[in-house]
């Protein structure tokens, strides 16, 4: 897989009381460092550094002067840690309307501006997934997406879109000083038509290029290539999850960090080369494809059987039936592949005893 993102641009790819006592007791880290494997990062890039991840409010404090004040104070600052914690932003935002204020002392307000930029930054990925989607790449700009996957063997071009926000959003490139990257997850299932799968998954990270500024029209665009070598599968699933990592964006010139968010997930499938033809006919093709039943019409006769419809299933189950019957081992195993995926009966593949059971029960 590769993914390199393109240049930026509004149609481009793509946070007066008493005094108080130190309130160590509310010391600790309001977001948390996820660790992702990072595999074959494009032009060598670096994973991000852990510290571009977390972020520590310092609770140190001045001498206490106010026993009472103090310990309300640490219990609204406890209760923002926990909401800040737990991402629940609703619980954050209500808290900081009823404590945010301009008469607080100097410490309480550092960390209550803290807070402040945490919701920012929570909010930012709260809406972020909404305004995300993954999708087949246009083949040029302002064109729609293909309707379909590309056959297997060639490369899925995929895109992330971000659409901007109500509110303006600056997200650094990988030369800023708070730069801001993807982990791009893929997990690919291959099928094939002796019943048999296989199922692989990798990581790898992408940055940005260079900042971009998120508001009004602007479009975020990552493009996102699965090139991989067709095989002998007769059909590949493609999961692709796009995650915004740990670290920090900039809004209305506050620094605001932001923890690990999924902004899009979507699957895809591909079929060899021809598949669409058989759908013309497809009982016609499947018949065709047992007159011999060669290895090399193995996959013709699955995909036929897999794409006819309801008034053709009979007829195409019927005809499978014979060569697990009849054929030899390996017709039988194909036949029985066949089954399993027009059927859904769960009878092993390979158990041929057990399908010619189950029709004799259907009959």
């Amino acid at each position: 897989m590769s993914s390199a993102p393109a240049s930026a641009g509004s149609g481009g790819w793509w946070a007066r009381v008493h005094r108080l006592p130190p309130l160590l007791l509310l010391a600790g880290c309001v977001t948390t460092y996820e660790d992702a494997p990072l595999l074959g990062l494009p032009n060598g890039a670096p994973a991000p550094a852990p510290a571009a991840a977390s972020v520590t409010i310092p609770f140190g404090g001045e001498a206490d002067q106010g026993g009472e004040i103090a310990s309300f104070y640490r219990s609204v600052l406890q209760r923002m840690q926990e909401a800040a914690q737990e991402r629940d932003l609703s619980q954050l935002e209500t808290l900081l309307a009823s404590y945010e204020r301009p008469d607080l002392p100097v410490s309480i307000q550092q960390h209550v501006a803290g807070y402040r930029s945490v919701a920012i930054g929570l909010r930012f990925l709260d809406d972020a997934p909404r305004q995300s989607r993954l999708v087949l790449a246009p083949a040029a700009p302002g064109d729609a997406p293909p309707s379909a996957a590309p056959p297997l063997g060639q490369a899925l071009q995929l895109e992330l879109q971000l659409a901007a926000g109500a509110e303006p959003v600056r997200i650094g490139g990988r030369d800023a000083d708070d730069p801001v990257g993807f982990a791009v997850a893929v997990t690919v299932d291959d099928s094939f038509v002796d019943g048999g799968s296989r199922s692989s998954s990798t990581t790898e990270f992408v940055w940005l290029p260079a900042d971009f500024e998120l508001a009004a029209d602007a479009v975020l665009r990552l493009p996102v290539a699965v090139d991989l070598m067709g095989g002998d599968a007769v059909r590949r699933t493609i999961l692709v999850r796009v995650d915004v990592m740990p670290g920090y964006v900039s809004v209305a010139e506050r620094r605001v960090p932001i923890r690990r968010t999924r902004l899009a997930a979507a699957s895809f499938t591909q079929w060899p080369s021809g598949y669409e033809a058989l759908a013309k006919a497809p009982l016609a093709e499947l018949q065709a494809a047992l007159r011999t039943f060669e290895p090399r019409q193995f996959a013709r006769a699955w995909l036929a059987a897999l794409q006819t419809g309801p008034d053709e299933r009979p007829a195409a189950v019927a005809l499978l039936i014979d060569q697990v019957r009849f054929g030899r081992s390996d017709q039988a195993q194909v036949a029985m592949a066949a089954l399993r995926a027009i059927t859904g009966a769960e009878i092993p593949v390979g158990d041929r005893d057990g399908w010619l059971a189950w029709w004799q029960q259907r009959r």
